[in-house]
């Protein structure tokens, strides 16, 4: 088995902090959403569990738990840390905010646990979205099905598995909350949405007798684009953290400050998210693969990007035919005469006009966000995302 360079930088971490805090020892009191290696702790924590669980299934022998329990231990750091861990740590941030104190060992621990799960769900989502578009490297290593001795068979069973992790780790720590079957919800839901997105993503160019249809630049719009981030990108990444922030406070959606609430973070994270996928398009196309941590496919994959669409408003018809001719085909140099174009059309500087507008569009709304310290979570949600470079 090989680790991954980040996933050893990852265990370095776990292991020198739960070195030096023993799990009987964490004291979470001084701990808080800026608190990476107290968040990756908890990590260790549900990895323990949830390959104790493997070691607790019945009708199995110790030989065949074993490979579970071998196969098992590296699929889970390879495919869940190693990220930039925002919505993970969101929702610590979102409790921070909505309790307006420094949370207690029990708060900060399930605040941390409830991130994870939608970091889960990104692994879970990011495994099965490696194999449909067939990328290469994500966070800097091999895709997950990309590893000699898992292949696509593996990965596939591999996502449906992380996905269920996320239940079994709620049932464990939150069976008796009473937001349990509201934060069970939001996941569902969450899950619902995102796969409708990605249906949306994966067919801008649909499928015909078992293969792509011949390319219709008709069905790159804006109007199309938008919708498929707003399902595909905008609830998972951005309002599922928050939402559990909420529901994990006890705020009801049924009662009028918790609407109130609830829909105000809906209608800031899909502007949020929005921004952060039309940067993620960007940066397909333009960031150095060694920064962005994969290679960008979009092109090759024939996506809706924000890229293609803005490029449809402003080409000639001579440079339509160029994007005709290239957009969609898995060769180096069609995708370099695509890449061209954007730098002819001048779209990496129409986005950065596009990012300053976004930017002050977000300051004035969450200024206008009540109360006023539920703004200081979307104000740390901008942070994250403004100017990123990966």
């Amino acid at each position: 088995w090989l680790v991954v360079e980040q996933s050893k930088q990852t265990a370095a971490i776990l292991i020198a902090f739960i070195a030096s805090h023993p799990r009987h020892q964490l004291n979470y009191l001084n701990m808080t959403s800026t608190d990476k290696d107290a968040f990756l702790a908890i990590y260790k924590e549900i990895e323990t569990d949830l390959i104790a669980d493997i070691q607790n299934l019945p009708a199995l022998s110790d030989s065949v738990k074993q490979q579970l329990i071998d196969y098992y231990s590296v699929c889970i750091p390879y495919t869940v840390p190693g990220g930039k861990m925002t919505r993970g740590l969101t929702v610590i941030k979102g409790v921070e905010v909505l309790k307006q104190r420094k949370l207690t060992d029990k708060e900060y621990k399930d605040a941390a646990i409830l991130g994870w799960q939608v970091e889960w769900l990104q692994a879970f989502f990011l495994v099965a979205d490696d194999i449909m578009d067939a990328s290469i490297t994500r966070r800097g290593s091999p895709c997950w099905y990309k590893k000699p001795n898992v292949t696509q068979d593996n990965a596939i069973n591999d996502a449906l598995i992380l996905e269920n992790m996320i239940y079994q780790t709620l049932r464990r720590h939150f069976k008796k909350h009473p937001s349990y079957v509201q934060i069970l919800e939001l996941f569902i839901d969450t899950t619902f949405q995102t796969e409708v997105g990605q249906h949306i993503d994966t067919n801008g160019t649909p499928y015909a007798d078992g293969k792509r249809a011949p390319l219709d630049l008709s069905r790159f719009t804006l109007d199309r684009y938008q919708g498929c981030v707003r399902y595909k990108t905008c609830y998972y990444s951005f309002y599922l953290s928050c939402a559990l922030a909420l529901a994990y406070c006890g705020y009801d959606p049924d009662t009028t400050e918790g609407k109130a609430l609830y829909q105000n973070a809906e209608d800031i994270c899909m502007i949020l998210g929005e921004y952060f996928q039309i940067q993620d398009d960007v940066l397909d196309a333009f960031a150095p693969p060694e920064v962005l941590g994969k290679i960008g496919t979009d092109i090759e994959d024939a996506k809706c990007s924000w890229l293609v669409c803005k490029a449809l408003e402003l080409v000639s018809e001579e440079q339509k035919e160029i994007l005709m001719a290239n957009y969609g085909k898995h060769d180096a140099e069609g995708v370099k005469k695509v890449k061209e174009l954007y730098r002819e059309l001048k779209l990496e500087e129409l986005f950065q006009t596009y990012e300053e507008e976004q930017k002050k569009m977000c300051d004035d709304l969450i200024a206008k966000i009540e109360p006023e310290n539920f703004q200081d979570l979307f104000k740390f949600l901008l942070a994250k995302i403004y100017k990123r470079q990966k």
